[in-house]
């Protein structure tokens, strides 16, 4: 087979699309001998500093890198012109295409929650990404829930849906090295132990919550740890910054921004307790990320989050700001439950593999080639 993977967004900082696109290539150039791949990018340059491109796995650019005319002239012409038989893209599809696509679709956020998003963005959703999975042949989701919540919103049939897990980076692993995370800790500007989240800044993350569990904490315990948030201001973020200034924490809460993987995880390596109370996700990688590193980890009991977490993690309520914040409470000050969670959470990452997604994936390749 000849294999087109739209790649577009590899090198961009979109967080968790870039990670799933730019490991399962990387995944599939492992696993997979015998096919050819077709690597689409707007950016060919940008593409290769991350992807090697091989005898097997070829980057082709695509003009013009505008979203509104790449997607329906520039990947169906492409794919033609490449004589491709699979096209694998995410969320949005081409409205027509000379082979059978692939849509991968993470979550439904955008119809369960809408809300927590720009009227833009939601309109884009929830108009293009359900005629995108009517018309392919195969979608793929990340979890269990977010595949149930297509099938229920969407009524496509289940057999065309496929669950195929993401795992955590071979990068997100324990660091011994004191120099080195102490270097990083520098480099943010982040004294002393501290309690870490990682997440967009937006609604859907909750933030506003942890930061009034975060208020009790300082408040009512001997827990003085700072709190880092890391990541990209997104809609509505200024909520977020306005909480911090009316609870009183502008020099107790650090936002570092846009993160690479290589600070990433010296972060959780170096924090005391990693904590994740989104109130919805397709699947929670940065849990599964800080269980791999060896970091304690509390996260919400919902969803997709208690899937991938299971037994791995303190799971509490995301809107019972109290539970939350007894979590914090507990973890950053009891060291044997620390170590307890340390196990449990290194022992779940290791049921996650990107090769194991990577063979999945190619699984669905191969039987929509041949339908």
């Amino acid at each position: 087979m000849r294999i087109a993977i739209d790649a577009h967004m590899v090198g961009t900082h979109e967080t968790g699309n870039e990670t799933y696109i730019l490991n399962l290539i990387r995944g599939l150039q492992v696993v997979d001998a015998k096919n050819s791949y077709v690597l689409l990018t707007d950016d060919a340059d940008r593409l290769r500093e991350w992807v090697q491109p091989t005898d097997r796995f070829h980057i082709v650019q695509v003009r013009p890198a505008q979203d509104y005319v790449r997607i329906p002239f520039g990947l169906p012409w492409t794919t033609w012109r490449q004589g491709v038989d699979v096209l694998h893209v995410t969320y949005n599809a081409p409205p027509w295409s000379s082979c059978p696509t692939v849509v991968s679709v993470h979550d439904v956020s955008f119809a369960l929650y809408p809300d927590q998003f720009s009227p833009r963005d939601r309109l884009i959703l929830s108009t293009l990404v359900p005629l995108s999975m009517r018309r392919a042949a195969r979608v793929i989701t990340l979890s269990n829930t977010a595949r149930q919540d297509i099938l229920d919103r969407y009524h496509i049939p289940a057999g065309r849906v496929v669950t195929t897990p993401l795992a955590a980076a071979d990068v997100f692993r324990p660091v011994d090295d004191a120099g080195t995370l102490d270097a990083v800790l520098k480099r943010y500007a982040i004294p002393g132990p501290f309690i870490l989240a990682v997440g967009n800044l937006q609604p859907r993350k909750n933030l506003a919550r942890l930061l009034e569990a975060y208020t009790r904490v300082r408040a009512t315990s001997g827990v003085g740890h700072k709190l880092v948030i890391v990541g990209k201001a997104q809609w509505q973020e200024s909520q977020i910054f306005e909480a911090v200034r009316r609870l009183g924490l502008d020099h107790e809460v650090i936002f570092t921004g846009y993160v690479p993987d290589e600070d990433l995880v010296r972060l959780y390596n170096a924090a005391t307790v990693f904590v994740y109370p989104s109130l919805y996700e397709g699947f929670g990688l940065p849990p599964l990320e800080a269980m791999a590193c060896g970091t304690p980890v509390i996260a919400s009991n919902v969803g997709a989050i208690r899937e991938v977490v299971a037994d791995g993690g303190l799971l509490v309520s995301p809107t019972n700001v109290d539970e939350l914040a007894a979590a914090l409470v507990r973890v950053a000050g009891e060291v044997g439950l620390r170590a307890e969670l340390v196990e449990r959470g290194r022992q779940r990452a290791k049921d996650f593999s990107w090769l194991r997604t990577a063979e999945t994936t190619l699984a669905v390749y191969e039987t929509i080639a041949v339908t």
